[in-house]
């Protein structure tokens, strides 16, 4: 599929938002880049594309911009399996410490406390990495639809 073709565009971004929608359904963000029905950067182009056909139709409504806009970020939060793998485990380890009924000092020998000891530096760098892409993504989706 060419992400340049208007058409073949349309179908991309339509494979993509269905990725989307399940993962935001199910909660699964970060998702794994490999869930990804086409690579980053053919999704980017594809909705680049939609939007410009949609721009230069006049068919670009405040509601569709939202959603391609929201979908173009999203494509921040698919991320490598390993790094889906260590921000789950970590995620999971917190809400472990937070519902667990152990005196505090006790927390500090278990496992979920280990966890987020050993991993909190390598998860704030991916969370900041993510969100640092999402900025870069947002601006690039603004500048694509601003008024020449």
């Amino acid at each position: 599929m060419d992400p340049a073709d208007p058409l073949d565009a349309k179908q991309i971004v339509i494979e993509y938002a269905r990725v989307l929608e399940r993962d935001i359904d199910e909660q699964r963000h970060p998702s794994r880049i490999d869930s990804l029905p086409f690579s980053k950067p053919v999704i980017q182009a594809a909705i680049r594309t939609s939007v410009t056909h949609l721009l230069s139709s006049g068919a670009l409504t405040p509601d569709l911009r939202d959603y391609f806009e929201t979908a173009y970020i999203s494509l921040a939060e698919y991320l490598d399996p390993e790094l889906v793998a260590l921000m789950a485990e970590y995620r999971r380890s917190a809400e472990h410490l937070t519902t667990e009924s152990v005196v505090v000092r006790e927390r500090t020998a278990t496992s979920a406390w280990r966890t987020l000891a050993e991993t909190s530096a390598l998860a704030g760098e991916v969370a900041r990495a993510t969100s640092l892409e999402a900025e870069k993504l947002k601006t690039e989706f603004q500048e694509l639809v601003r008024p020449a």
